[in-house]
Formats: structure tokens, C-alpha cells, sequence
């Protein structure tokens, strides 16, 4: 199909030459033929997924003792696996070689590739692979950056001590390095102990991201959506119900949109950060004012945008008339104003007794 399209606009540009013109040539047709080519070739109707991992673990265990039921863990090995398929998959539709022509062809098909397309960042990233995307593309194709979107996790977990100090988290939910804690987020001051608890881990590449686009010389909007996990937002209520017995799962403090708008503000006034996701529509009513008063704009699409919750016996949402029904929504967050503080840890969490003494 594209190649029709394409030898339909050269056939065009042909007939109305003059016999004695020179040969025809890609770079002679007119600028805005080879920019329709350039549309069919390089622009995707979905989004290019620029990475896409998960985390894989492989448990090791002692020899099992005789008479001993379940074997010792001796280590557990955790690493990022990417899935260089989806990638690939995702970039068939395109004809990227495009891209590595003549130094003319390259600079025009870059410059619809970039410009026209969405990149996406998925799965469970801790940012770096982010700044290397945009390292390695370099700055004028970073200047023509118009949508990406990034999967917003909530961050991994450490354990503050009432001290201040970082250290992993005892139930074993660290998987990264321990990052330090961002001047822009400091301690409560205080002569009485901090309390203790899990708190989120930031990497400090968020900023380096920010830093990087905020180079940019374009005038045109650059817009970011950090996708959320299904029924989990910053600052989201927890627990939803006597019945929930992991509350500390669905904690998502709002150190993370806080930093965000805090880097937006200072190195990129071009860049606008939404955040979208999707949950409980009585939910989402029930905490809008909560919502607005923790610091976001919350914008809650239309009912016709609703879909049915297909397992609601599972979910803690709200029984609306008889169904059960899963809003999408967008937050942005408002201003900020005044000083920063870091949230507090993590109420809940599932260290037992006898290692938690050893935790404060």
C-alpha cells in the first residue's frame, strides 16, 4: 500500500516535467512530495516502544537436610530482562533505513520519525534506559520530540530508619541500588525521631531526563504521559477496605510527581507532564476532593469511556448500580508552592516482629 501510494505521487511529479529535464530523482521531486513519503514510510499508527523490560529472578537453595520439608534459600539472582522482540515488532511498520540515507534524506526522514511518531518507555525501567534513549539519539532529534510515554511504576522500595538513614528493605523488596535522597526532598526538621518505614527509592536519572530536554530549542510542546498501574495513583487512599490485607502494595507516595514538576519547572518550561490511568469510578469520586487537596488537577473522562471491571469479586471498587465500573482519568500536578518536604514512610508494611527491631 505504501509503496503505491508513493510510486502514484511519482508518477504525478513525472507527467508534468518538461522533456529535457534531468533525470528525476528522489531529492528532485518537491519538498512537500517527499514529506508525504516520508508520512507513509516512517509514521506508525502505534506507538514505537523504544524499551520494554520486567525483572526475572532465579532462586538458588542449600542441599535440603534429611527430615527438612522445604530447603534453605541460599540467594536469589534478579535482572532486567528485555524484550527485544516487542521492540523490534514495533518498529516493522516503519522503514527506518530511511533514517541512514544521504545527509539530506536522513536530516527530513529523521525529522517526521521523531516528530511524528510516540515513544514509548514500558514495563519496569528505573529510568536510566531513558536517558540513554535520549543520550543516544542526540540533540536535534531530541528537539523534534512531540509525545513519549512512560510507564510511571510506583518506585522501588527502601527502609528509612528513625534515624534518616536508607537501607534495604528487610522484607526483601529492594531490587535496585539505594539512591540517595534528592536535596530537593529533605527530612522533616525535628528533635524527636523520624518515623520509620518503607519510602521510594528515586533514581536520580528523572532529573538527568528533564536536563536533557529542557536542551531542546524548539517552541513546540513536548508532551510526557506517565502511565499508572491499574487502580494505584500518587497519593491513592490505602487501605480500600477491612479485607485488604497488603496495604503497603498499594502505596504511592508523591515524592515521584513532586520531583517531576520540580525538574519540569526548573530545566524545561515546554515540557507538559500528564498523568493517566484508569479506576473505580465511584472511587475516583468518593476521593476527588482528597485528590485535588494533595495537589493535582484531576480531570475524570466521561461515563462513555468506562469499561466494565470483568473480575469485580477481586477489586475493591465500588458496586455502582450493579456494575462495576472502571474510569479513565488524567492528573496534572498543580504549581508547586513553597518548600518541599519529603513524604513519610510507608504506614503499613509486612517485616515480622522479630526482624523489625532491628529495622528502627
Amino acid at each position: 500500500m505504501v509503496q503505491n501510494h508513493c510510486t502514484d505521487l511519482i508518477r504525478y511529479v513525472a507527467r508534468n516535467r518538461l522533456r529535457n529535464s534531468p533525470p528525476l530523482t528522489f531529492l528532485s521531486l518537491p519538498r512537500e512530495i517527499r514529506d508525504k513519503i516520508y508520512d507513509l514510510a516512517l509514521v506508525s499508527v502505534s506507538p514505537i516502544i523504544a524499551w520494554k523490560g520486567s525483572w526475572k529472578f532465579e532462586l538458588h537453595y542449600f542441599p535440603k537436610p534429611e527430615g527438612q520439608l522445604v530447603p534453605d534459600l541460599s540467594s536469589c539472582i534478579r535482572w532486567r530482562n528485555i524484550d527485544q522482540e516487542a521492540i523490534s515488532a514495533s518498529l516493522r511498520p516503519v522503514n527506518v533505513k530511511l533514517i541512514l540515507c544521504n545527509k539530506t534524506v536522513s536530516h527530513e526522514a529523521a525529522l517526521v520519525f521523531y516528530r511524528k511518531n510516540t515513544f514509548s518507555f514500558l514495563g519496569e525501567h528505573n529510568w536510566d534506559p531513558i536517558v540513554s534513549w535520549l543520550e543516544a539519539i542526540g540533540a536535534e532529534n531530541r528537539n523534534s520530540l512531540l509525545l513519549m510515554e512512560i510507564d510511571a511504576y510506583r518506585p522501588d522500595a527502601v527502609w528509612q530508619r528513625s534515624s534518616g538513614e536508607r537501607v534495604m528493605e528487610p522484607a526483601g523488596y529492594t531490587r535496585e541500588e539505594i539512591y540517595p535522597r534528592h536535596p530537593y526532598l529533605p527530612l522533616p526538621t525535628s528533635e524527636n525521631a523520624l518515623r520509620y518505614g518503607p519510602v521510594e527509592n528515586i533514581n536520580p536519572a528523572v532529573e538527568t531526563i528533564f536536563i536533557l530536554l529542557g536542551r531542546m530549542e524548539s517552541e513546540q510542546k513536548l508532551t510526557i504521559v506517565m502511565q499508572l498501574p491499574l487502580y494505584l495513583y500518587p497519593g491513592a487512599r490505602t487501605p480500600r477496605g477491612e479485607w485488604d490485607s497488603s496495604p503497603w502494595r498499594g502505596w504511592y507516595s508523591m515524592d515521584l510527581p513532586n520531583l517531576v514538576e520540580k525538574f519540569r519547572s526548573l530545566h524545561t518550561q515546554r515540557v507538559e507532564v500528564l498523568w493517566k490511568g484508569e479506576e473505580c469510578r465511584q472511587e475516583l469520586e468518593d476521593q476527588q476532593a482528597i485528590i485535588e487537596r494533595i495537589g493535582w488537577d484531576i480531570n475524570v473522562l466521561p461515563s462513555k469511556h468506562d469499561e466494565l471491571h470483568p473480575n469485580p469479586e477481586y477489586h475493591g471498587c465500588h458496586p455502582v448500580t450493579g456494575e462495576w465500573r472502571i474510569a479513565k482519568y488524567i492528573l496534572k500536578r498543580k504549581e508547586l508552592t513553597g518548600t518541599l518536604w519529603a513524604q513519610e514512610p510507608c504506614p503499613y508494611h509486612d517485616v515480622s516482629p522479630g526482624i523489625l527491631h532491628t529495622c528502627i
